[in-house]
């Protein structure tokens, strides 16, 4: 097939939506099929990708693409790359990776109707159960080559955060559970991997309590950090839309305590400890919990195989098939 993926924000911006972005894009590439990407995000070529990526395009450049291509395929809904479907008919798929039903305005309005004449891809079935069509569930995947068991196992340290240094994420929480720990005589050391505009707030609240900083850390180094600890904690306050932070502490061998709300059960799966999001004492609990529950992990090889990148992408091929087919 002749794939067209839009990518509103595509290396060298970093986040997990990037990240999906490019994986997909080698997948279906290694899979025979030839790939554009095209992204809004600026920044040089990339001369070593089995894809052709272009930025930013005109016009005449988007056209020509959509004459050319066997299918669209959208990473995130976006009215800006789409509209050419209305003079070119193409089979269009739509991958939702955030709430549809948030906000409001007519570019929300637009957007909430556009995926009736889509076929439609969701992150997670809690992504799914809010949409305004059905959609088939595919789970994300991470990225294997990085985050994985070490050689020598090392897990010397006991909690690790791992992401924006904002209220949203969930960090006063675990900050005020590491309080309520130390107030039962628990004493557990947290480490802090990120950076945001809270950061400096979330310091000051820690004072006097066993949490270090460690700032921004990626790929082969955070792997490596992540795998010295034991349990990773995704307390998120706002719902997720999935949560690939879990996999990849999963998959470095940490248990994962993580929010009971939004997408991250889905990514947590039978492998971590669920608690009631914003509550201090309930996520202290859980700490106490997954402590004494290793047997947990039992089985996490096989649970993140339906997350290697490949077995992902051949999903996402299997719906632009069927598309393709429907057409025809």
């Amino acid at each position: 097939m002749n794939i067209l993926l839009t990518a509103h924000r595509f290396f060298p911006d970093v986040g997990g939506t990037e990240t999906a972005a490019e994986s997909m894009a080698q997948e279906f590439a290694k899979a025979g099929h030839n790939v554009v990407v095209i992204t809004q995000t600026p920044g040089e070529p990339l001369p070593m990708a089995r894809y052709e990526l272009v930025r930013r395009p005109s016009v005449r450049r988007l056209l020509e693409l959509y004459q050319w291509c066997d299918v669209v395929l959208q990473r995130t809904l976006a009215l800006r790359t789409s509209w050419p479907l209305l003079l070119i008919r193409k089979p269009w798929v739509v991958i939702h990776n955030d709430w549809m039903d948030r906000g409001n305005g007519l570019r929300v309005w637009l957007k909430q109707q556009a995926p009736r004449f889509a076929r439609n891809i969701a992150i997670s079935q809690a992504v799914a159960d809010r949409l305004p069509v059905p959609a088939t569930v595919i789970l994300n995947a991470y990225r294997s080559e990085v985050f994985r068991l070490p050689v020598v196992d090392n897990r010397r340290n006991d909690l690790i955060f791992v992401g924006r240094l904002i209220r949203g994420k969930g960090v006063g929480v675990l900050i005020d559970a590491m309080r309520e720990l130390k107030q039962r005589g628990v004493h557990r050391k947290l480490t802090i991997v990120g950076t945001g505009p809270d950061g400096a707030e979330f310091k000051r609240v820690a004072e006097g309590l066993p949490v270090a900083f460690a700032g921004v850390k990626r790929d082969r180094e955070l792997s490596e950090l992540i795998a010295e600890h034991k349990i990773m904690v995704v307390p998120s306050l706002e719902p997720e839309p999935f949560g690939i932070v879990a996999l990849e502490g999963l998959a470095c061998g940490c248990l994962v305590v993580a929010s009971a709300h939004g997408g991250l059960p889905e990514a947590v799966g039978p492998h971590g400890v669920l608690f009631e999001p914003g509550n201090a004492i309930a996520l202290a609990d859980a700490i106490l919990a997954a402590d004494r529950a290793p047997w947990l992990l039992n089985g996490v090889a096989q649970y993140l195989s339906k997350h290697q990148a490949d077995y992902v992408a051949g999903r996402y091929l299997e719906v632009m098939q069927a598309a393709v087919a429907e057409v025809h």
